[in-house]
C-alpha cells in the first residue's frame, strides 16, 4: 500500500492529535452505540482521554469504548502494511472489538463463525420473519472473495465517489456474509473505511441517531436475496435500488467528520496566518 496519503497531512502534529482523537471519539461512539452501549459522547471522550470510568456505567459498555478505540488504531496501521489485508488481519481486529470473551467453543472469537446465525425483521406485510445468514461452511470462501474485493478497492478507489460506493459495497456484503457469531457490524464499520481513508478521506460514520433508518436499509437489501442462507459466491450478491439508496445515506454520513476535519483546517489557517502577520 504504497504511495498512501491521510486526510491530516497537511496539519501541524498538535492539530492533528486533536482531530484524530475527536474521530475516535465520534466513530467509536456512533459505532458502539447503535448496537446497545449506553455511552454519550461526552463520556466516550472522557474514558478515552482520562482513562477512567463513569459512576453507575456498565463495565461493558466501558470494555466496548476502549476495544472499538484499539480497534480504529488497528485500521490505521493496517494503512500502513505493504501487505494485503488477509483473513488473520481481521481474526486480529475481531479479538480487539470483542473485549466481552465467554469461553464457548460456538461463539469463537477471532475465527470465523462455527455455527448459523440468525436475525428476525418485519416483512411488508407486517409479520415477523427469520432471517438466516450464510452457512460456516461457505464462510472461508466468501470471504476469501470479500478479501480480494477489499484489497483491489485499496488499490482502484481514487475519488470521493469511488470511495463511498466501495464503502457502501464492502459494508453491505461484510453484514450479509455475517462471518462472525458477533460483532459483524462494527467490525463492516471499520473495514470498510479502508478505502476510504487509503484515498485521502475522513472515515464515513454511521451515526446513532439514524439507527433505525440505517438498519432498516440493511434488512431491505438482504430481503432481496433469495435464499440466502445458502450463499456460496459472493458474486450472487445484487446490485440493486437498495444498494443505491445504501449508498446516498452513506455519503450523508460522512458530515461529522467532514465538518470535523473542516475545522481542523480553520484552525492550521488561522495558525499560519498569525506566523504570517508576525513574520512581517
Amino acid at each position: 500500500m504504497a504511495d498512501r496519503k491521510f486526510f491530516y497531512d497537511q496539519l501541524d502534529a498538535d492539530i492533528k492529535n486533536i482531530l484524530l482523537a475527536q474521530i475516535r471519539n465520534v466513530w467509536t461512539h456512533h459505532s458502539t452505540s447503535l448496537e446497545g452501549n449506553s455511552l454519550t459522547l461526552g463520556e466516550t471522550d472522557f474514558i478515552l482521554e482520562e482513562g477512567l470510568t463513569i459512576q453507575g456505567k456498565p463495565l461493558k459498555d466501558h470494555n466496548e469504548i476502549f476495544g472499538h478505540a484499539k480497534a480504529i488504531e488497528r485500521i490505521y496501521g493496517l494503512l500502513n502494511t505493504t501487505e494485503q489485508i488477509n483473513r488473520q488481519d481481521l481474526f486480529q481486529l475481531h479479538e480487539t472489538v470483542l473485549t466481552e470473551r465467554v469461553l464457548d467453543i460456538y461463539q469463537p472469537v477471532g475465527q470465523w463463525k462455527v455455527q448459523s446465525n440468525f436475525t428476525t425483521y418485519t416483512n411488508q406485510d407486517n409479520k415477523q420473519q427469520w432471517r438466516e445468514y450464510p452457512a460456516p461452511d461457505a464462510i472461508d470462501f466468501l470471504m476469501t472473495q470479500w478479501l480480494a474485493r477489499l484489497n483491489n478497492s485499496l488499490v482502484a478507489v481514487q475519488t470521493q465517489d469511488e470511495a463511498v460506493s466501495a464503502y457502501a459495497d464492502l459494508h453491505l456484503s461484510f453484514v450479509t456474509i455475517h462471518p462472525f457469531f458477533d460483532g459483524n457490524g462494527r467490525m463492516a464499520r471499520l473495514l470498510a473505511n479502508l478505502p476510504v481513508l487509503k484515498s485521502g478521506f475522513p472515515p464515513i460514520v454511521v451515526p446513532q441517531e439514524d439507527r433505525y433508518r440505517y438498519k432498516v436499509s440493511l434488512s431491505d437489501y438482504q430481503n432481496t436475496i433469495e435464499n440466502l442462507a445458502e450463499l456460496t459466491d459472493i458474486a450472487q450478491l445484487p446490485v440493486n435500488p437498495e444498494q443505491l439508496r445504501f449508498i446516498d445515506l452513506c455519503r450523508g454520513y460522512w458530515s461529522e467528520t467532514i465538518a470535523l476535519l473542516e475545522r481542523a483546517k480553520a484552525m492550521q489557517s488561522k495558525r499560519l496566518a498569525s506566523q504570517w502577520s508576525d513574520a512581517s
